[in-house]
């Protein structure tokens, strides 16, 4: 055993006790004797060398040290209670996690994942949000999708597609333009930029062979699937990736009135440590994705 771990026992009661703010309520909920939580208290308070508890006025409080371990105690529980579902709904289920952007997931690989799961129903995939790029000493995930040139030091880098650039907008807006659109007719709208990709307007004005100075109409925006959201509100002309947006193009939500494209070496990545590309269930994902595309 872990000479550092308290008993664990006294922990749980310990933890019950300063969310009910009372050893008979704690007693209660744990379905043991008031005396008992008491026993539980003394031993944890023994094994650390210091009182937990005060009374003040006739209520017990815990000390500011304790109140501060007790919250960190109730998210170890937490954490502890998640993992034990989730065992117990995958079995013998292997569980791969993912870990990109929202939009990545919701525009691209979410429709492709039920093929997936139908192919492979050993294997359980769980995806997780982050607005940064995956970073595997810090995060916790088996795979994860960055965006960039595909060049990381100790990263296995399989591309998936790369940029293609077009300007989106909503019919509406798209009906009040000539036809067909001269590229300043379509630079005269509000442009919705990207605050985490602030090259690709100037990028692709540049590769249109075209100017233009800033617009106090543009609007700047962290999340790209409000850029999305707000194109088919017709507020303004948002620069599409087309692997994303080919759903709301077919549907007729969002038009494409400009023709150029802007295609860059620069794409999204599916990447994992260099070390565990051989696991079997990230290999299996792996290939499986790769042929897809």
């Amino acid at each position: 055993m872990n000479p550092h771990l308290p008993p664990l026992n006294p922990l749980r009661v310990f933890e019950c006790v300063v969310r009910q703010q009372s050893f008979t309520a704690a007693a209660r909920e744990l379905h043991i004797t008031q005396g008992a939580v008491s026993h539980q208290i003394r031993a944890l308070e023994n094994w650390l060398g210091f009182k937990l508890f005060e009374r003040t006025g006739g209520q017990l409080r815990p000390t500011g040290g304790a109140a501060i371990y007790a919250r960190a105690l109730d998210g170890a529980f937490k954490d502890i209670v998640r993992a034990t579902q989730e065992l117990a709904s995958t079995g013998a289920q292997q569980v791969l996690i993912v870990r990109g952007h929202t939009t990545f997931f919701t525009h691209w690989l979410i429709p492709l994942l039920p093929a997936f799961q139908k192919a492979h129903p050993e294997i359980r995939l769980r995806l997780a949000t982050n607005v940064e790029w995956v970073d595997f000493s810090r995060d916790q995930a088996d795979v994860g999708i960055r965006y960039g040139d595909g060049k990381w030091e100790n990263l296995c880098c399989d591309l998936l597609f790369s940029d293609e650039l077009t300007p989106v907008m909503a019919p509406e807006l798209a009906a009040a333009l000539p036809r067909p659109c001269p590229l300043e007719a379509l630079l005269a709208l509000p442009l919705l930029h990207s605050n985490r990709r602030p090259d690709r307007w100037p990028d692709w004005i540049r590769a249109a062979k075209g100017k233009r100075a800033f617009c106090a109409g543009d609007m700047y925006y962290e999340d790209l699937s409000i850029i999305y959201e707000c194109a088919m509100q017709g507020l303004g002309v948002a620069l599409g990736q087309m692997r994303y947006l080919q759903g709301e193009l077919a549907q007729g939500k969002l038009v494409a009135p400009y023709p150029f494209v802007l295609r860059r070496a620069l794409g999204y990545y599916l990447v994992c440590p260099q070390s565990q590309a051989n696991d079997s269930k990230i290999a299996c994902f792996r290939n499986w994705l790769l042929a897809q595309v």
